[in-house]
């Protein structure tokens, strides 16, 4: 590379939809190596950021064990309780139910889990790879078809720019705190201005662009969904 073009400055600048931003990086010499280092350094850094936070939430909060034990001693005090303890085969059954649930269910509710937020230091900028790469080649696929003049060397490196989104993920530093679905939202935009930088494309082509890869994604998981289905009805059916 003769120069770098990526930049605090730019980064921001195309978080807020700069279209220069996005016209910069279109321009550089390799906008691919640009991006791949952006997707990378974004998705270590925030989940690095995210780790801390989910450190510190950890470190405020009662231990789960104390949690579970609180929760035990009431469900004592219910009226069916006595009834339920009488038989030694209902009292296993909800014990073993009772403790399945609680290495289940405090992880998908948000409990703090240090040690999964440390994992997502490597787990956010992988798929954050696979999915730019993914996305980036199917846009530009769709965006050729619609009269695109980019290269994919172009389309990777501005649609790079569209994981600037994440940096909100950086805010799980605050412990409690959680980032909502406009990540998502903020991510399809920033898309959209990368797709059309490089295709100079008109407004309806270049969303048709941006978007068709998503119908894609939904309709990848819908048919996999399905074969899942049947497969366990196919087993399920089948006689012993």
């Amino acid at each position: 590379m003769g120069h770098r073009t990526l930049s605090l400055r730019l980064v921001l600048a195309a978080l807020f939809l700069d279209g220069d931003a996005y016209d910069r990086l279109r321009d550089d010499d390799n906008p691919f190596i640009e991006g791949l280092f952006l997707v990378v350094a974004i998705g270590a850094g925030t989940a690095l950021f995210a780790f801390v936070g989910r450190l510190l939430t950890w470190a405020s909060s009662p231990p789960l064990e104390a949690i579970k034990q609180a929760v035990w001693t009431g469900l004592q005090q219910m009226s069916w309780w006595p009834g339920m303890a009488a038989s030694p085969v209902a009292l296993a059954a909800f014990q073993r139910n009772w403790d399945l649930g609680w290495q289940v269910f405090p992880r998908l509710f948000g409990a703090p889990d240090p040690a999964g937020a440390a994992l997502n230091i490597l787990v956010w900028p992988v798929a954050g790879i696979v999915g730019w790469l993914i996305y980036g080649a199917l846009s530009h696929l769709f965006a050729r078809l619609f009269g695109g003049v980019g290269s994919l060397n172009q389309t990777l490196g501005t649609t790079a720019l569209a994981y600037t989104p994440w940096l909100l993920r950086g805010l799980g530093v605050v412990p409690f705190l959680v980032i909502g679905g406009v990540v998502g939202t903020w991510q399809l935009v920033c898309r959209y201005k990368a797709v059309r930088s490089v295709h100079r494309l008109s407004w309806g082509r270049s969303l048709g662009a941006t978007v068709l890869p998503l119908a894609v994604y939904a309709l990848f998981s819908f048919l996999v969904s399905a074969i899942v289905a049947i497969a366990i009805v196919v087993i399920i059916g089948r006689p012993a």
